[in-house]
């Protein structure tokens, strides 16, 4: 197979490998997407606290933003991969993981990681809540309710991660994500959703 194709051949060898990563701890998420207003009520604006675990006292698709202490909404997403994959969740209705942060930690070449022709890996943590304790603690659990999604629209379940952490009865947690894309990738986007969840998407570098 010729790797340097077109971006959505790019998007579907990146589906071929998709690993653990691991890394050190994120920042507040990419800016490309925008604020949700679906909420039917909220606590955005109130004063909040990190240690009081998400999203506090914040409302459902909701979080707390460490930086200013203040309830805030989820972003929506906007990239080209749920435009075509298409989203479900509702802030007013559904009850799945919210994702509240998906950040890149590193994106360069790691042939001994991702081996040949897809080497070069994007390293990405995302962290999540729940309404109830039911967040996966090992890689099997993340089968059939953690998915990623392709620029194309593609999708498929994810199990392969790494450095997962879960606090607060299980209601809050955070894992790694690897994918290993053709050398010659300059940037990507990539779409996660756990079912029922929020959709969100992370672009690279």
């Amino acid at each position: 197979m010729n790797i340097k194709q077109s971006h959505s051949t790019r998007a579907l060898l990146a589906t071929i490998i998709l690993t653990s990563g691991c890394g050190p701890d994120l920042l507040p998420r990419d800016a490309q997407s925008e604020p949700n207003t679906q909420s039917s009520s909220f606590a955005i604006g109130e004063t909040c606290a990190k240690s009081e675990g998400q999203p506090g006292i914040c409302n459902y698709g909701e979080y707390c933003l460490v930086t200013t202490s203040k309830c805030v909404a989820t972003p929506l997403p906007t990239c080209t991969n749920f435009m075509t994959h298409g989203t479900s969740w509702d802030a007013n209705t559904s009850t799945g993981p919210v994702i509240y942060s998906a950040t890149v930690l590193s994106f360069a070449p790691d042939p001994n990681f991702c081996g040949t022709p897809l080497t070069k890996r994007a390293r990405y943590r995302l962290k999540a809540y729940s309404p109830v304790a039911d967040l996966p603690t090992s890689n099997s659990g993340f089968y059939g309710r953690f998915y990623f999604v392709t620029p194309s629209g593609g999708q498929i379940s994810v199990t392969a991660v790494q450095n997962i952490m879960t606090a607060t009865n299980n209601q809050h947690i955070t894992f790694d994500v690897s994918l290993c894309l053709p050398s010659e990738t300059t940037n990507y986007t990539a779409g996660f959703f756990f079912s029922d969840g929020n959709e969100t998407c992370v672009t690279t570098p």
